[in-house]
């Protein structure tokens, strides 16, 4: 090795050392900047100032290599005395206040997101547009919900409604317009009807008529005193029954011609009245149509909230009056938002699908199963206590437990539903009725939560 190769390690070793130094001086001065800022935590802490001053010694004792452990343990500690400070400097009425406005939130976040469901799928008919435009409303009603967050779905829901609004006012215009059609048309049968039948000018034909027969029914008679002669009587009988034949053949003529028009009417009014039907089978269809749609819900087939509401008012008056007991049952599809967020809406209608046919197929012919909003159902049994209910609950989960959901892309979505039930007692409302079910379900959802 040659003299000039040593001098180049030398200084190259310097460097590093140089280097090595400058880096262990930041660190030094960067920990001091932190404790600086703990220092400012003490003019209202100034009990924790032994353990500043602590951390402060072991870095600007430290001559080589800092003794990072150490400094970190103490840090620990004193991080844990600043929370425990202010944590006693809050009292206790108002962290309870601030845990009762969380959960005033909440709660008004879900009757907001029910509300919006309700609108959304059972105030009326939707297309296919306006169904996508509904899915797009959202609330996530966790613990973390936000402002912001309801903000966001207060400007969808409003587009929502504007929309809606263009689609009922044009749905309006449709049927108004048919009225005025059919209304136009029985006008016309009217006036046809009435100068056909009822017109006098056609009564003062007919009486001219019959007075010119007999006025030249009269000439005849009169002829036999006028003229003398068989002849000439005979010529001027002749004469008058030609004039009674051409008075009787213009006639016939002119009753040809009306009824050929009148045919013609008849073929319109025909035309126009088949018109008319054809119109009031649309409507009629339209109005069946519009009825179903708004008792069944579009993506599942089951009965819709519209339908619900109706079912169980009715149920509620028969208890009333008869006192047969039912039951309640509310379903609610665990981390469904997450399942869209993840899989897609299209996986997660495809979910809400399965689970609908699932509950069909689990519960009795005659129980009650409908869609109640977003990813929630309701199922309404008569004569059933609630250890019977809860049996056929089991039942639907172990059949829905053995539907696999599976997403080409993502691979299998785990679907677990929640359920909550309540009996009808003396005095319920649908909506006291309604919040137990629904209380039930959600105990049932946060026990979920802590396994």
């Amino acid at each position: 090795m040659t003299s000039g190769s040593n001098d180049e390690d030398v200084k190259r070793l310097k460097k590093d050392y140089f280097e090595l130094e400058k880096t262990l001086h930041h660190e030094r001065e960067c920990l001091l900047n932190v404790i600086n800022i703990y220092g400012s935590v003490l003019q209202r802490y100034p009990e924790l100032r032994d353990g500043v001053e602590t951390i402060k010694l072991l870095i600007s004792e430290a001559e080589e290599e800092l003794p990072t452990d150490e400094i970190d343990q103490k840090a620990k500690e004193l991080r844990a005395k600043i929370f425990s400070s202010e944590l006693e400097a809050v009292s206790h009425q108002e962290l309870e206040k601030a845990k009762q406005a969380k959960e005033a939130l909440v709660e008004a976040c879900r009757l907001i997101r029910k509300i919006i469901i309700s609108v959304a799928e059972d105030f009326y008919p939707l297309d296919k547009a306006l169904e996508e435009e509904a899915s797009t409303i959202d609330i996530d009603c966790s613990d973390q919900i936000s402002v912001p967050d309801l903000k966001e779905a207060e400007k969808r829901f409003l587009s929502f409604l504007a929309q809606l609004r263009k689609k009922i006012e044009s749905d309006f215009q449709y049927i108004n317009k048919t009225f005025l059609v059919l209304l136009d048309q029985i006008k016309g049968l009217e006036k046809t009807l009435v100068s056909e039948f009822g017109d006098e000018a056609r009564v003062r034909e007919i009486e001219y008529f019959e007075m010119k027969i007999n006025s030249e029914m009269g000439s005849i008679a009169k002829s036999f005193d006028i003229y003398s002669t068989i002849d000439e009587i005979k010529t001027a009988v002749i004469e008058k029954i030609n004039k009674i034949k051409e008075v009787v053949s213009l006639r016939k003529q002119e009753e040809l011609k009306r009824t050929k028009a009148a045919q013609d009417n008849i073929k319109v009014l025909q035309k126009r009245i088949a018109e008319a039907e054809k119109e009031a089978m649309e409507m009629a269809r339209r109005a069946v149509e519009f009825q179903t749609v708004a008792m069944k819900d579009g993506l599942t087939g089951l009965y819709n909230r519209q339908a619900f509401e109706i079912r169980i008012q009715n149920a509620l008056k028969r208890f009333k009056e008869t006192g047969e007991p039912f039951s309640l049952i509310m379903f609610d599809v665990d981390g469904f938002k997450g399942i869209n967020d993840t899989f897609g809406h299209v996986a997660g209608d495809k979910v809400l699908k399965k689970v609908a046919e699932c509950l069909a197929a689990s519960f009795r012919e005659n129980d009650f199963v409908a869609r109640y909003g977003g990813d929630e159902f309701a199922v309404i049994i008569a004569r059933m206590s609630p250890e019977m209910a809860m049996d056929r609950i089991k039942v639907f989960k172990d059949n829905l437990a053995k539907i696999k959901f599976v997403s080409k892309k993502k691979g299998e979505i785990k679907t677990q539903v929640s359920a909550g039930v309540a009996q009808v007692r003396v005095g319920d409302t649908r909506d006291s009725l309604v919040e137990r079910a629904d209380q039930s379900m959600y105990q049932e959802k946060q026990s979920k939560k802590k396994v």
